[in-house]
């Protein structure tokens, strides 16, 4: 059978460049026999086209019924009409939906008709890392005010950081054809990408079209601490709420003003020493569920943890004046970028409380929409 390659997350796990690179090859993947399709819904808006996630959304219903059963029939036209033997789907909130929705078998079913076997591909890191990745982009969309380790206390327990039960319906799907690529690997200082396309058993087939350069190929660098303490800031001023479309072109906008002024060369890293060793009791099994299940080994003997480094949140810790000039500085340039105005504190307190009431409830009954809670 043909190969339907699907890359499922972990979000925040190079996605973002594996998607670009692949976006950047699909009008020449055809000479190696594979196909990187652009699914976009007809006036989706530029940048739509990377990934695959208006179908994710179709699929777990954040998108009306009759864009999931457009998205399918999509799909299903291009699995029947391409000549490709290879076909690669990606959206790194695939590995978070709710297992209840069936998506790993709804796609499984969709490929297995058109003559494709699927297989699951699917990046880690450690959780710890992964929960800071998760609160700097959370900022990125300007949604938090709390610091990390009170973000950290209130997830620890997600089954969103649980990897093998992530991955169990996927491994179902895919009748065991699942790809684990640590984000680090223990055994190999070659990068991401490279490994990737290794482990997918793509190299030899797209050696002629990518260059070294573009294996080692980085974007979506996540925020560093400057522009997390200005997305707090700028969350308490509602900034979220001012401006139309999509909040992460707020974040992009803080993140451009602080790397502009030579601020956050290191991603965030929060201050929360003693939850590590929490995150690893809750976690520490599921992880190694997940590698014996995916690799044949422990954890430990694949995947590399990130280099010891003191936390750089600023949110804790007394700030210098320097540093509380240039946040402010960039709070600043954000609010005339946008043109927002601030409301004033009888407003925006009773309706941060609001959502944050909202939020914590439905975290209490474990509700979610469409993510594993």
């Amino acid at each position: 059978m043909r190969r339907g390659i699907i890359h499922i997350g972990m979000p925040r796990t190079g996605s973002t460049s594996f998607q670009a690179v692949l976006t950047n090859l699909r009008p020449h993947l055809a000479e190696a026999g594979i196909l990187y399709p652009d699914l976009t819904p007809p006036g989706s808006p530029h940048g739509t086209e990377v990934n695959h996630q208006p179908l994710g959304e179709a699929l777990d219903g954040r998108r009306p019924p009759p864009e999931r059963a457009a998205a399918l029939k999509c799909l299903s036209d291009v699995l029947a009409g391409t000549a490709a033997d290879t076909v690669i789907l990606s959206y790194e909130d695939f590995s978070v939906q709710k297992p209840a929705l069936g998506v790993p078998a709804t796609l499984a079913d969709l490929f297995r008709r058109h003559g494709f076997a699927v297989e699951v591909a699917m990046v880690v890191k450690p959780v710890f890392e992964q929960l800071n990745s998760a609160y700097a982009h959370r900022a990125q969309l300007v949604q938090e005010t709390r610091s990390f380790r009170a973000y950290a206390g209130a997830l620890c327990g997600s089954g969103r950081f649980a990897y093998h039960a992530l991955v169990e319906p996927w491994l179902r799907a895919a009748d065991g054809r699942v790809t684990g690529i640590p984000l680090r690997d223990a055994r190999s200082d070659t990068p991401l990408l490279e490994r990737m396309f290794r482990d997918l058993g793509l190299s030899d087939r797209t050696a002629s079209l990518i260059s070294p350069e573009t294996l080692r190929f980085v974007t979506n660098r996540s925020s560093g601490p400057v522009a997390v303490e200005a997305s707090r800031r700028l969350r308490r001023l509602r900034a979220h709420r001012q401006v139309p479309g999509h909040p992460r072109q707020i974040g992009h906008v803080i993140d451009e003003a602080a790397w502009a002024r030579g601020l956050d060369p290191e991603p965030f890293r929060g201050d929360a020493p003693e939850m590590r060793a929490r995150v690893d009791e809750r976690y520490g099994a599921s992880n190694e569920r997940f590698a014996r299940a995916v690799w044949g080994r422990s954890w430990s003997q694949v995947v590399a943890p990130a280099p010891e480094r003191a936390p750089n949140e600023l949110a804790t810790r007394p700030i210098p004046a320097r540093t509380e000039a240039e946040i402010a500085a960039i709070v600043t340039e954000t609010i005339r970028h946008f043109g927002l105005s601030e409301p004033p504190a009888w407003r925006s307190i009773p309706a941060e409380i609001a959502e944050a009431g909202v939020d914590r409830l439905a975290r209490l009954v474990g509700y979610t929409r469409w993510r594993v809670p």
